[in-house]
């Protein structure tokens, strides 16, 4: 076995940055998308998810398959300007809400 394996980077400590994070909430750090498992104020460390598929608000015109963004309230379609990228949906938003895999 390689001896210079790490961790599989499902789950990572971060810093929490300026406004803290909230459990469950995605936001960016750098360029990864991170979903929190634990609320931390600004400055403290906390465990963040870098994969996986999440139960999220969204726009309910999206469908199953499509790329999404988060907007810092749901998540929207790809073509969002002022929104960071998340992946793909895996069940469809008719209800407001929708499965999202997360793709780096």
């Amino acid at each position: 076995m390689a001896k210079n394996f790490v961790s599989t980077g499902s789950q990572l400590p971060f810093v929490a940055p300026a406004g803290g994070v909230v459990s469950g909430k995605p936001i960016k750090i750098g360029a990864l998308t991170v979903i929190p498992l634990e609320s931390a104020a600004a400055g403290a460390e906390f465990t963040g998810a870098t994969g996986g598929v999440w139960l999220l608000p969204c726009d309910t015109a999206l469908a199953v398959g499509a790329a999404v963004k988060w907007d810092g309230t749901k998540l929207v379609a790809d073509t969002a300007k002022d929104a960071d990228d998340f992946g793909k949906l895996v069940s469809g938003g008719a209800s407001g809400y929708a499965e999202a895999l997360i793709v780096q």
